[in-house]
């Protein structure tokens, strides 16, 4: 194993060189967000002296662990000191101005960090030649605080998660071509929650530029009604949660250890922290931006598994037991997400005959489906303004779990086969070289847009342009195929009840009009 030093603004760093890839791992992109710089923006750090080691991946950030006391998912060590980045580039990259693609986790705002085994860069970078950044933001109310007192510290002072995040696209744009990358073909991918915030980078004045492509895995902006809420409503979110676990005015918004913060799991989980509307980094609600025609102009690839919501239903429980979902339940959320008469109605007919039997299966299938319409509503909405290209894919390979025929093409399998990573599950899935054959595949398209602002190559099925009319998507499978959508009379439905619902909840923003163009 070698060493390799790279010069950077803030100073010189040394980095590892193994089986054709460079890896610099654990680079600072900002002073870490401790002491009176908790729940802030990051600032910039400071330069040093002499050579830096960067060997050795980085803390993850603040969040629930284990009742043994042990990081969950595979975690480094949780510390509120958890601003670094990971660069991972092909040997000799030096002047090749490689496309450079920057990973965003998921975790529902909750749980994550660039150093999970599945997103090691190895693999994804020595196939596909071009250079790889997995960087950290905090997540849960490290994250997405909002309290008064934040604002005698800092002027913008909301959004720290996403803030990292742009932080972090701002480390790449002034460093990333002394590993070999162009700054000016930066795309950003994520997934799920990662996906989300991705959405908000798409429409945030303050990242404008900072990226110039965009893969949106399994997350929609008409999809998460409870994600849109403003500072005040976080506000009073946080302050309940924190008086739960004794922290009661703004000396101990700082003094407290870190930890205090995490000690009541349950209220924890429900408080669903998260992005919020803050007329700065989130200008409005995500669905009246995307409506409004308020996003960058950039080339989008969007998507989501087939099969979305099955490990999601009961906690994912992969077992085989839906016990838990109960046809209340699953009635519960057929109100939330459709309270439409008619929309409730339909969808009742189509799976309240599976929720008498199965409620789990009912929930499940019911959700996935509408992630589907979600996204392709999406994928509408995009083209409705812009005039860069949209590619709408369906992940549809089942991964040999022991159980496939429960979960299907749950959400997030599709994220081994992108990153090639298929140790990083061993003790669960059994893959083996038809999912190799499709990881080379799914990872080859990735990298193609990256690289191209499409997918295509002459060694891949062709992957047709997304258009509202032609209804094209790519479903990735053993053999990948481009096609008019299936299930089409369903996706159709939903996505009408979804423009009703958005339309109702946005009186007089259906009407589509070219954006501003100084946006």
């Amino acid at each position: 194993m070698n060493r390799k030093i790279v010069k950077t603004q803030k100073g010189q760093l040394s980095g590892l060189v193994e089986s054709g890839v460079e890896k610099y791992l654990g680079i600072p992109f900002a002073k870490p967000p401790v002491g009176e710089l908790r729940f802030l923006p990051p600032v910039e750090n400071e330069a040093w002296v002499g050579v830096r080691d960067a060997i050795t991946l980085p803390n993850s950030p603040m969040q629930p662990i284990k009742e043994n006391g042990k990081p969950s998912r595979q975690l480094t060590r949780i510390s509120e000191d958890c601003l670094y980045l990971n660069v991972y580039a092909p040997e000799n990259s030096e002047g090749r101005n490689l496309p450079v693609m920057y990973w965003i986790y998921g975790g529902g705002y909750t749980v994550g960090s660039s150093a999970m085994p599945l997103y090691d860069g190895e693999n994804f970078v020595k196939n596909n030649d071009v250079i790889l950044v997995t960087a950290n933001y905090r997540v849960g109310i490290f994250g997405f605080m909002s309290h008064p007192a934040l604002s005698k510290r800092a002027e913008h002072h909301t959004n720290a998660g996403v803030a990292d995040a742009i932080a972090g696209l701002t480390w790449v744009k002034h460093n990333i071509e002394a590993f070999g990358g162009n700054p000016n073909n930066v795309t950003v991918f994520g997934q799920s929650a990662g996906s989300s915030l991705i959405n908000i980078l798409l429409l945030s004045p303050v990242a404008k530029g900072l990226f110039h492509a965009a893969i949106t895995q399994s997350g929609s902006p008409f999809n998460h009604d409870e994600w849109d809420i403003d500072t005040e409503q976080t506000y009073e979110k946080c302050r309940k949660y924190m008086e739960s676990v004794g922290i009661m005015n703004e000396e101990d918004l700082y003094s407290a250890p870190a930890e205090q913060f995490l000690q009541d799991k349950d209220n924890y989980a429900r408080a669903e922290f998260c992005p919020y509307v803050d007329g700065y980094i989130l200008p409005d609600r995500l669905e009246q931006c995307f409506l409004k025609g308020l996003f960058h102009d950039v080339p989008v690839m969007l998507g989501c598994t087939s099969d979305e919501a099955s490990s999601l239903v009961n906690g994912g429980d992969a077992h085989g037991s839906r016990s838990k979902t109960t046809k209340e339940s699953f009635g519960k959320t057929v109100d939330i997400k459709y309270p439409i008469k008619e929309h409730n109605e339909f969808i009742w007919e189509k799976y309240g005959p599976y929720a008498e039997y199965d409620a789990g299966y009912a929930l499940y299938r019911f959700r996935s489906d509408n992630t589907a319409a979600n996204m392709r509503y999406f994928a509408s909405c995009l083209k409705d303004y812009n005039e860069s290209p949209v590619y709408y894919y369906i992940f549809q390979h089942v991964p040999p779990t022991h159980n496939p025929s429960f979960l299907g093409a749950h959400h997030g399998c599709e994220v081994n086969y992108i990153f090639q990573n298929f140790d990083a599950d061993k003790e669960i899935i059994a893959y083996g070289s038809y999912d190799e054959k499709i990881g080379n595949d799914v990872s080859a398209y990735w990298t193609n847009f990256a690289r191209n602002h499409h997918p295509n190559s002459e060694s891949l099925p062709h992957w047709e342009e997304f258009t509202p009319e032609n209804n094209m998507i790519m479903y990735l499978d053993g053999p990948c195929e481009c096609r008019e959508i299936k299930n089409k009379a369903i996706t159709d439905t939903f996505e009408r009840f979804l423009a009703e619902r958005t339309e109702a909840n946005n009186p007089g923003l259906m009407v589509k009009s070219k954006k501003a163009a100084d946006f």
